[in-house]
């Protein structure tokens, strides 16, 4: 066993002083400070997957900028806390930009709700974290009364979390960084982590509840709408000019998505985007680890042997001129197998799947049920290990995305980390520094993890298609109360969303698919929303495919069929409801005096389609 002394691991770890504090392993970044805050760009936006690092690097931006309200424009927290840093060796620049800026960070990764009101609280108690941390103004003597005022309402959760105050929120960046004006005499520097999350849950909520709602005619489904309007205003402050009252000097930006400039940046000027398609070779590398810093980084904790097992299982990314590794995975791969290997049970070292369970794009399963044969192939392409050629769409708006547009579904799986640039087929095709091109895109999977992912997780998601709890609840109702009508019209809204993408109409998927099917649906039902429910369920003279019972001693049985396209379903789910009653599936139920009711049900399957019979047994 080696003596060495490891430094720890900075598993799960985003907050920069947390993880210097806690004497853990760094991988040193600290040199894009000087590439990011001397580039002349007023707003920088940086767009990569999730777990490559983004919150970090702004944790980072925040812990060497800040100024200490202690004693400012001092700067030994700083000088402590980048100890060793490469970035210490540029004196003109930290003497300069270190422990030397009013910097207002926010980030929105845990923004969400089902409607706007809920939006807006989440995106309140997200700005009231920031705005507590200037509460310290309050004793300032350079701001007047007016101005305290304003900050003590920036700084009352109660009052921000009050949706008719919601403009103190849109103009919480612009009040802030006014005040810090005020008191420091310098413009302040903003930094936004994870700012399109909101949209994409907004656009997600407003998918869901369509479905949830599609029988109510008043209802409107526009919290991605309203959540648009309410950032452009957040977001205003990004259109000021440094000698504007209140500007700033800087905003960097990170998110997954590139969102269109006309959604929500609206006359920003001086712009710079890098995306994972990005050619600025400066900054290519800021978010993710280089090979080479993987490979130090596995040498460290003396696990260099196994590099090509990482390689093949994390590696593959490829932003521009530098092969990248996801950092969640190789932390995860470390902090698992060194001390196996430190004690030589080697056989033990394993490459599992880390970022998988860690992500979640909902946006993109909701494509599934709508890829063309073409679509289908290109998969299928993918999972053997080819590249496919797609147009991108860099720019994207997630209200948009309900449209599914195939281009749309290729660009979002590569600006998620599913899939990546392949640069050697498209070495012909010339990029702007920002990433755009108006020539299709050649792009792969990147390695063996992802890989599982589509075999597992995408080309076989309608398997496990989680149904919200309020459509599985509303189904299973409709089923108690005889309304097959209703029942079919939700199932088949369903099918059409969720359906695999290997099977299509001209080969129907056998009876056990649609059974799980069903199964996977009504298991999304509220916690003890069924008193009993059996699959499979050995009862009369045959087995039911599916048995549910509520609290009020209803009871439903479901028998199911398949058909093709040109057979007729409407005869297949009278065969289906005639075997529930040859078989006597309700016997039991029919012999027992609390049963207060009993819907028999047929349902015939074909492709994307649906007929369902009732029959009132008791």
């Amino acid at each position: 066993m080696s003596n060495k002394q490891f430094l720890a691991l900075p598993y799960g770890k985003d907050d920069f002083p947390l993880l210097r504090e806690g004497n853990c392993y760094f991988v040193d970044k600290t040199p894009y400070l000087k590439t990011v805050f001397t580039d002349q760009s007023a707003v920088m936006l940086f767009t990569r997957p999730r777990r490559f690092g983004k919150t970090l690097l702004i944790s980072m931006f925040d812990s060497f900028l800040k100024i200490n309200p202690e004693k400012p424009f001092d700067n030994s927290k700083q000088l402590e806390l980048f100890k060793g840093t490469k970035i210490l060796e540029d004196k003109e620049f930290c003497d300069k930009f270190m422990g030397q800026c009013p910097v207002i960070t926010i980030t929105l990764k845990k923004v969400d709700g089902t409607n706007f009101k809920e939006f807006y609280e989440s995106f309140a108690s997200a700005v009231y974290d920031v705005t507590l941390r200037y509460s310290y103004l309050k004793y300032s003597d350079k701001l007047d009364k007016s101005e305290k005022e304003e900050l003590e309402h920036l700084t009352t959760k109660s009052f921000l979390l009050k949706i008719e105050n919601q403009q103190t929120v849109k103009d919480a960046l612009r009040t802030l960084s006014r005040l810090l004006y005020k008191e420091y005499g310098r413009r302040a520097i903003l930094l936004i982590d994870e700012y399109d999350v909101p949209l994409a849950a907004a656009s997600y909520r407003d998918r869901v509840n369509k479905v949830l709602y599609k029988n109510r005619p008043d209802f409107v489904a526009d919290c991605h709408e309203k959540m648009v309007t309410f950032m452009k205003g957040f977001f205003d402050l990004l259109k000021t000019t440094p000698g504007d009252e209140g500007a700033i000097s800087k905003a960097v930006i990170t998110g997954c998505l590139k969102v269109a400039k006309n959604s929500l940046f609206t006359g920003v000027n001086n712009f710079k985007v890098n995306t994972v398609l990005a050619t600025n070779k400066d900054l290519t590398g800021i978010i993710g680890f280089t090979k080479n810093e993987t490979l130090k980084f596995l040498k460290d904790y003396e696990l260099e042997n196994f590099s090509e097992k990482v390689k093949e299982h994390y590696d593959g990314y490829k932003f521009y001129d530098k092969e990248m590794f996801c950092p969640w995975d190789v932390v995860n791969f470390i902090d698992e197998n060194y001390k196996y290997n430190l004690n030589g049970e080697t056989d033990s070292i394993r490459t599992n799947n880390y970022w998988l369970g860690t992500t979640s794009d909902k946006s993109l399963y909701d494509y599934l049920g709508y890829l063309t044969d073409s679509d289908n192939k290109k998969m299928q392409d993918l999972v053997d290990g080819k590249s496919i050629s797609f147009k991108l769409n860099e720019s994207m708006n997630y209200d948009t995305l309900s449209e599914h547009n195939s281009n749309d579904f290729w660009s979002l799986l590569l600006h998620t980390g599913y899939l990546t640039v392949d640069w050697e087929k498209t070495d012909d095709v010339e990029f702007s520094k920002d990433g755009k091109t108006n020539k299709e895109v050649f792009a792969r999977i990147p390695n063996l993890e992802i890989l599982g992912c589509f075999n597992n997780n995408i080309k076989e998601r309608f398997y496990t298609k989680i149904a919200t709890k309020s459509v599985a609840d509303t189904l299973a109702n409709n089923l108690f109360e005889g309304k097959a009508e209703t029942a079919s019209d939700t199932i088949y809204n369903l099918l059409q969303s969720y359906i695999s993408i290997r099977d299509n109409a001209t080969k129907a998927p056998h009876e056990n698919y649609y059974h799980g099917y069903l199964n996977g649906l009504f298991s999304n039902c509220s916690k003890n929303f069924f008193s009993e429910y059996h699959s499979n369920y050995e009862s009369g003279d045959g087995y039911a495919d599916i048995v549910f019972r509520n609290k009020q001693d209803e009871v439903v049985i479901i028998e199911i069929k398949t058909c093709t396209l040109s057979e007729s379903k409407k005869a297949k789910a009278r065969e289906a409801l005639a075997q529930i009653e040859d078989k006597k599936y309700a016997k039991p139920y029919l012999d027992n005096e609390d049963i207060s009711s009993i819907y028999a049900y047929g349902i015939a399957f074909a492709g994307k389609n649906c007929f369902i019979t009732c029959k009132k047994l008791k």
